[in-house]
C-alpha cells in the first residue's frame, strides 16, 4: 500500500501517541542498562501496545494523515534498533542478530526516503511487516526478562518473515522507481 505526503504537520492523538514511544526510549535503555529488567519490560509493553492504539484511533477518528503513516514505522525502526542495541550492550542478544535486523531497517529506511524524495510518497506496512513487527516485539519482551529459549524462537521465527518483507519492500521500490503505480 502507498499513500502521498504532503507538507505540513499534523498534531493528532495518534501522532502524539507515536511520538511519546520516542520519548520513552531513553527510559527504556536507562533501566536495561542499570539491570531494571522488570521495568524495562512494563515499558516496553506500554510502546508495544500503544503502537497498536495509535493506528487505531487514527482509523476510528478519522485523523489518518501523511504525517502519522511516515511519523509511526519511523518511530518503530528507530524504536526498535535503540532497544536492540541496549540488549546487545548487556550481553542479553547476539551481535549477528542486531546487525541482520537493524541492517534490514536500515535499507528500509533508505529505499523509503528515496521514494519519498523521488516520487513523494509513503509506503505502509503490510500484513507480513505487521506479523514480523509482532514477532519481533515477542523477541525482545523474551529477551528484556532473560527468557532466552523463548526469545531464541521468535528470533529464529522472524528470519524467514524479515526476509519475505524485505523482498516485498524491494518490489514495491523497484516498481515505483520504474514509475509503475
Amino acid at each position: 500500500m502507498r499513500s502521498e505526503i504532503k507538507p505540513g504537520l499534523q498534531l493528532t492523538i495518534s501522532n502524539v501517541i507515536t511520538i511519546s514511544r520516542l520519548i520513552m526510549l531513553p527510559f527504556i535503555v536507562f533501566y536495561l542498562l542499570h539491570q531494571k529488567r522488570t521495568i524495562a519490560f512494563i515499558l516496553i509493553l506500554i510502546s508495544l501496545i500503544s503502537d497498536g492504539i495509535d493506528g487505531y484511533l487514527a482509523r476510528k477518528l478519522h485523523q489518518e494523515s501523511k504525517f502519522g503513516k511516515f511519523l509511526d514505522p519511523l518511530c518503530d525502526k528507530i524504536s526498535l534498533a535503540v532497544i536492540l542495541i541496549a540488549l546487545l550492550i548487556i550481553n542479553s542478544i547476539p551481535l549477528w542478530a542486531v546487525a541482520v535486523i537493524v541492517g534490514r531497517d536500515l535499507l528500509i529506511l533508505l529505499g523509503s526516503y528515496v521514494i519519498l524524495k523521488q516520487r513523494s510518497i509513503v509506503l505502509t506496512s503490510n500484513i507480513l511487516g505487521k506479523i514480523t513487527g509482532f514477532i519481533f516485539g515477542v523477541m525482545i519482551l523474551a529477551y528484556t526478562i532473560n527468557i532466552k529459549r523463548v526469545a531464541i524462537i521468535f528470533l529464529y521465527l522472524s528470519i524467514p518473515v524479515m526476509i519475505g518483507t524485505f523482498i516485498s519492500y524491494v518490489q514495491n521500490y523497484i516498481k515505483l522507481m520504474k514509475g509503475a503505480k
